[in-house]
């Protein structure tokens, strides 16, 4: 018997299948994604695949767990299936420490804006949240490179140098700063407004300019969880969201578990940690 978690977010929703009883590994055993809307055909159309594709009878699933803003889609049962709709801050919480195998954690939510979550053995806590997150990644990327494509903003970054778009800290100051390495970004896209440096932005190339967003979305949203982690006295910060598939993450946030003294994680299948936290939530609510 299986176990299927839900996470209806406002750009795509996910879905996790765990086995059902299963306790010495966290990773689900397959998942899905597709592009919310209000249509409950479209949401039957992709369920239907994605169990299909894995070859997963219907009668197998015990349980279905629902969470996020469109888990309204759902009632108290799923084609004869029993549904619970479970807090989506919890299944925030429970998934980020769910996959990255820590009790305690600030537990970032990367989505079209980003929640940040406290969660500990005790209590799981929404602290706050920002407005920057992929809707932010796709609404520069269409107004700068004429593109809202994430694949294809990813792709452009991938040859892209913020040399010619960034303001570094070696760029403005050449003391040794032993808290600060010379090539981190002071002012994200400093330099095309700057007149110091019109030749460096008249240079600058689409695959830069891509980069940069990408670097504005994530240092934005690691200097906040930062601040965050300085409030609730946290080490460790785990992502999980639809933006973590972005590779470039890695680099950057490798950089600020340096600067910062804190461990920025990044779990397998982080994509699909909320909808993997709701199966979680619900066996307490059960």
């Amino acid at each position: 018997m299986y176990k299927l978690g839900l996470d209806f977010g406002s750009t795509l929703t996910k879905m996790a299948l765990v086995k059902s009883g299963v306790k010495d590994s966290p990773l689900p055993l397959a998942v899905f994604k597709y592009k919310t809307n209000d249509n409950l055909g479209d949401f039957y159309e992709a369920l239907a695949a994605f169990l299909n594709k894995e070859n997963i009878p219907l009668h197998s699933i015990k349980s279905i767990s629902a969470t996020g803003t469109h888990s309204n889609l759902v009632k108290k049962t799923l084609f004869g299936i029993p549904v619970t709709v479970v807090p989506e801050v919890d299944s925030i919480g429970q998934g980020g420490l769910l996959l990255s195998g820590l009790d305690r954690a600030l537990i970032v939510n990367m989505g079209t804006g980003t929640t940040y979550v406290e969660a500990t053995p005790e209590e799981i806590r929404h602290l706050g949240g920002t407005g920057m997150g992929g809707g932010t990644l796709t609404g520069l990327g269409q107004c700068i490179l004429g593109t809202s494509s994430v694949s294809e903003i990813v792709r452009k970054a991938s040859h892209g140098n913020l040399e010619r778009v960034d303001l570094l800290i070696r760029d403005i100051t050449q003391q040794k700063l032993d808290f600060l390495p010379p090539n981190l970004t002071a002012a994200n896209f400093g330099k095309i407004g700057h007149s110091l440096y019109t030749q460096e932005a008249q240079q600058a190339t689409k695959e830069d300019l891509a980069l940069a967003i990408i670097n504005l979305v994530f240092q934005a949203i690691g200097s906040m969880a930062v601040m965050v982690c300085k409030s609730c006295h946290k080490k460790n910060v785990v992502f999980v969201g639809t933006l973590t598939r972005i590779p470039q993450i890695e680099k950057i946030y490798s950089v600020f578990s340096k600067v910062y003294g804190l461990q920025f994680i990044v779990p397998p299948f982080a994509v699909y940690g909320t909808a993997l936290g709701s199966i979680e939530v619900s066996k307490q609510e059960v």
